[in-house]
């Protein structure tokens, strides 16, 4: 019985990474022609291809849930194509036992899923913008032209630059009061972050009162602030491209700040919704193998899991998106999609005789 799991499991992780690889290079083909267009004396065709190569991962996190589907049904199809599964089922073995089989593979392709989104895709779609970003619009710095803004508890932060991880650039703050007026404008050629707390070098600026102006000047001082490298990077990256280790700390920081977080809250249940969403995709396939379909062609359960893959994701993204712009529940927003999967995918289960 080990065997047969192994054999089982071992189906649908080949034919799932094999999708995924098609689908992963075609996704490819057309990033690349479209980079093209952009091609310049800066950005040459090496660039495009490097840039292309960067966002291989981003592409492939975005199809490993149809890419299971797809895989599963390919795998599991040929199986019973060539009545290994008949044979199986003839020896006593239960349809249940068969798809629970087939489910170890898909729990192992979904750790796959959430590694690939937490180490690698944040890190590569970084590295591709800042560098196409750099070359296309001639920007030299990762935090785009102007820098980031960020609110930090009663001040308002513009930190132009990071020359590395511990150390920005060109930091204003601007405190104000409750009552919104600018109390103090502080600016400093840099901060660095590798002590605690983090100091302000070669500071000057201005306090405001109501008795007058007052110029300061400091060479060095500590700087109270919420904010630290990783936030500080999340800035400049979309919220499609962070991890949900790095949602989960801007989260933190939007809500301890008092801004809307609802967005990114949406993104952050995306991540955790997507494994399972993975996993309900694989008992999806099931019906297809061992229930009324079954006796259809590959190519017609391929065109069907094709409509439901695609159908998903285009339903997943458009509901996420439409219950951000109008205010609803983000936990319910991001799950929604995936609890009518299950549900679709239980009851379709549950016909199999």
């Amino acid at each position: 019985m080990k065997r047969m799991d192994i054999y089982l499991a071992k189906t649908v992780i080949i034919n799932s990474l094999l999708v995924l690889l098609v689908l992963t290079i075609l996704a490819s083909v057309i990033t690349f022609v479209g980079e093209i267009h952009s091609l310049s004396t800066a950005y040459t065709i090496v660039e495009a291809a490097r840039f292309t190569l960067f966002k291989i991962p981003g592409g492939m996190y975005d199809m490993f849930t149809i890419a299971v589907l797809l895989g599963a049904l390919l795998g599991l199809g040929e199986l019973a194509g060539h009545n290994e599964l008949t044979v199986m089922r003839v020896a006593g073995v239960s349809v249940a036992r068969l798809g629970l089989s087939a489910m170890v593979g898909g729990v192992v392709l979904a750790v796959a899923c959430v590694l690939l989104g937490e180490l690698v895709v944040p890190v590569t779609e970084q590295q591709a913008e800042d560098r196409r970003a750099e070359l296309v619009n001639a920007r030299t710095n990762a935090l785009g032209v102007g820098g980031i803004w960020a609110k930090d508890g009663a001040s308002f932060v513009n930190v132009r630059a990071m020359s590395n991880r511990h150390l920005a650039r060109g930091v204003y703050v601007y405190d104000v009061t409750p009552d919104r007026q600018l109390a103090k404008a502080t600016f400093a050629n840099t901060a660095v972050f590798a002590s605690q707390p983090p100091e302000l070098h070669a500071v000057r600026g201005t306090a405001l009162s109501v008795e007058g102006s007052k110029v300061f000047h400091a060479q060095k001082q500590d700087w109270l602030t919420s904010l630290n490298p990783n936030i500080i990077s999340l800035f400049a990256l979309n919220a499609t491209s962070l991890s949900a280790a790095g949602l989960y700390e801007y989260i933190g920081y939007l809500r301890a700040n008092h801004l809307d977080e609802a967005r990114y809250v949406a993104e952050f249940w995306d991540h955790v919704a997507r494994p399972v969403a993975l996993l309900l995709m694989l008992m999806l396939s099931l019906p297809f193998v061992f229930g009324p379909l079954r006796s259809s062609s590959t190519g017609q359960r391929m065109l069907v899991g094709m409509l439901i893959g695609i159908g998903f994701y285009v339903f997943n993204t458009m509901f996420m998106q439409t219950g951000v712009v109008f205010g609803l529940d983000p936990f319910a927003t991001a799950w929604l999609p995936t609890f009518l999967l299950g549900g679709i995918s239980v009851l379709a289960v549950r016909r199999i005789k």
